[in-house]
């Protein structure tokens, strides 16, 4: 998350940044202040993060791809779990007080304003649950054409590695930009799995869905992820049949 400080302490002024001859930008200070920021030693630039590389060989590795139907089934699951329990919270509340509007028009037929608090209560309801649907529908539309995207999945002890691959033809391309892996470490993020009869539906930090797909893990595969995950999550691991 970017931080943005919009504003300074008063009495402060603010620097002019003027383009030198190399294009480059050079401060020009007030007289009174040039010689002591002349002076000031330049801040150190922070170092980059190396990228995180798995230690060891890799428990398990293999390439899937996803439908769009799977990606419907998962996506369903991350609403029931995340998503369901706020709605049904607003549909409580907005419904229990649209009812007593709604007796109350029924008592005095001539209170207009109740007829209209009734109606808006009725009508949030409605919107929470159309909404919902509506990404749904949006979301499972915009994947449609990554049906055929080949990914590989990779476990070790203390991480999994997600990678697209790519077909020669992609990596020929004049356009070809190489996507980096994502590696997720057990240890230090908010992660939480849910198995089905057909899925194993991965949720980062509630608002990344990765989807492995039974159809194409081995029977001893998913037994080992299976144990693995169930060992390393414990309650934030989840069989659902």
């Amino acid at each position: 998350m970017d931080i943005d400080i919009s504003s300074l302490a008063e009495g402060k002024k603010k620097e002019e940044e003027k383009p030198d001859i190399d294009g480059k930008y050079i401060r020009e200070f007030p007289e009174e202040n040039r010689a002591s920021a002349e002076e000031e030693p330049e801040e150190e630039k922070p170092e980059e993060e190396e990228e995180y590389r798995p230690k060891g060989l890799a428990l398990t590795s293999f390439e899937y791809n996803v439908t769009n139907e799977e990606e419907n089934m998962a996506f369903t699951i991350f609403q029931r779990k995340y998503v369901y329990k706020h709605n049904f919270l607003i549909t409580g509340l907005f419904g229990l007080v649209g009812i007593m509007f709604l007796i109350a028009c029924v008592r005095d037929p001539s209170a207009y304003l109740n007829w209209i608090l009734c109606f808006i209560c009725f009508f949030m309801i409605f919107m929470t649950w159309f909404n919902t649907f509506r990404v749904k529908k949006y979301l499972i539309s915009a994947l449609k054409p990554l049906e055929e995207d080949i990914y590989k999945f990779s476990l070790y002890d203390e991480c999994f590695k997600i990678e697209t691959v790519f077909t020669e033809e992609e990596m020929a391309a004049e356009d070809f930009v190489p996507v980096k892996p994502r590696i997720v470490k057990f240890e230090d993020i908010s992660l939480n799995i849910i198995e089905t009869s057909e899925l194993f539906v991965i949720i980062l930090r509630k608002e990344t869905i990765y989807v492995l797909s039974k159809r194409i893990i081995s029977e001893d595969d998913q037994k080992l992820l299976r144990d693995k995950f169930s060992e390393l999550l414990r309650e934030d691991y989840e069989i659902r049949t």
